[in-house]
């Protein structure tokens, strides 16, 4: 079970924590996206203990070996030091409409099995607090009831709905908003990056070229801010050099070396020093010295263009000329390697193993998905702890 780690912050806490809106969210703003379709976890040793949010695929639990998957993640929560926790499991957002039928099959299934597996499959059982289902815009709490010594089966007891409340009337938004910070928001739908997609002219950068992918970065960046304000003529000037420059870095990290000497740039933002790019992942895995800058974190400018960067190179790949189709998908390639590294350095193992499967699908025959894999699913932990 690949999950998400995050620390509520030392500038900000948990208000509520038993109470499953702000346990919601507390996690779209660790998270900074919204969260679907997950189990959540705010797992802490003791009233007054620093908490840490979890998140990992309700796929996961729901698979054959779920029950393996959740004991698993509860270890990992153990050995850094939680020995309790609240959990929330989220159906769709948790707002959107879904039948209520499956709401209540999905509640005693989903809630079932992780009640059962908490209580019963490691050596001493893990507590929970409290547990909740949030779907349909209501959440339900579950425990777990007396055995059935008639039947030998367990009794699941689930309370009535209650409405979940909305996520600008929370304690934890309210704060946010109190700190400057943006709220995290839905992910809009960018047509004109597959309209950059569909404009660019990609040249085959040769390996002894001496390139700075950095600069190249800082030009795409500044570019794509235009280039997504709409409208923009095609034939416009302004438009033709701004995606030449997207063209640019797109060719640059379509090469190996270049894409891995941005990912070191990231890594040396907001740090001191320079990190060996010959061992950088295990630097990062070792020395707890080197952190994320905000900019390299989700929802940071360099995180997000990367991502944005990604979706033009994929739409280039069937929409060029034969010649360019290649290096648009070695540049997709290496843009989703350093989105997932970049994921795992900031414990979002969730978020970077379904980049691997991505990668997987598009390209069955990878050498590199196997060991991004290894990283994010075992997982081999950054050196460094979000509540450090």
């Amino acid at each position: 079970m690949t999950t998400n780690t995050f620390p509520a912050g030392p500038d900000r806490r948990l208000l509520h924590a038993d109470n499953p809106s702000e346990l919601l969210a507390e996690t779209r703003i660790c998270l900074r996206q919204i969260p679907s379709d997950c189990v959540i976890m705010m797992g802490h040793c003791g009233h007054g203990s620093p908490p840490m949010v979890t998140i990992s695929h309700l796929a996961d639990l729901l698979a054959h070996d779920g029950r393996d998957h959740l004991e698993h993640h509860l270890g990992l929560m153990l050995r850094r030091g939680s020995t309790r926790a609240y959990a929330l499991i989220v159906l769709g957002d948790g707002y959107e409409e879904i039948p209520e039928q499956l709401v209540e099959d999905m509640t005693v299934i989903t809630a079932g099995r992780l009640l059962l597996t908490t209580s019963q499959l490691l050596p001493e059982p893990f507590p929970l607090d409290a547990l909740w289902v949030a779907g349909n815009g209501s959440c339900r709490q579950v425990i777990l009831g007396e055995r059935d010594r008639e039947r030998e089966e367990e009794r699941i007891l689930i309370s009535p709905p209650h409405p979940l409340q909305p996520f600008a009337e929370t304690t934890a938004a309210a704060s946010e908003v109190l700190t400057g910070r943006p709220i995290p928001q839905a992910p809009k739908e960018e047509p004109e990056l597959s309209q950059i997609g569909r404009s660019l002219a990609l040249s085959r950068t040769e390996l002894s070229d001496p390139l700075d992918p950095g600069e190249l970065f800082a030009d795409a960046r500044t570019a794509l801010r235009r280039l997504r304000t709409p409208p923009r003529d095609p034939a416009d000037p302004g438009f033709v050099t701004d995606c030449e420059h997207v063209a640019a870095l797109l060719s640059a990290v379509a090469v190996d070396r270049l894409h891995w000497e941005l990912l070191a740039q990231c890594v040396d933002r907001g740090n001191s020093g320079r990190i060996d790019r010959d061992e950088l992942l295990q630097v990062l895995a070792r020395d707890g010295k080197w952190t994320p800058d905000p900019d390299v974190c989700a929802g940071g400018s360099w995180y997000e263009a990367i991502g944005r960067l990604r979706i033009v190179a994929a739409v280039a790949v069937p929409e060029l000329p034969p010649q360019q189709r290649g290096i648009a998908r070695e540049a997709w390639r290496g843009l989703t390697a350093m989105l997932v590294l970049l994921s795992w350095w900031n414990h979002r193992f969730a978020t970077a193993g379904g980049l691997v499967d991505e990668l997987r699908d598009r390209e069955p025959e990878s050498t590199l998905a196997p060991l991004l894999a290894r990283m994010t699913d075992t997982p081999i932990f950054p050196a460094w702890w979000p509540s450090s």
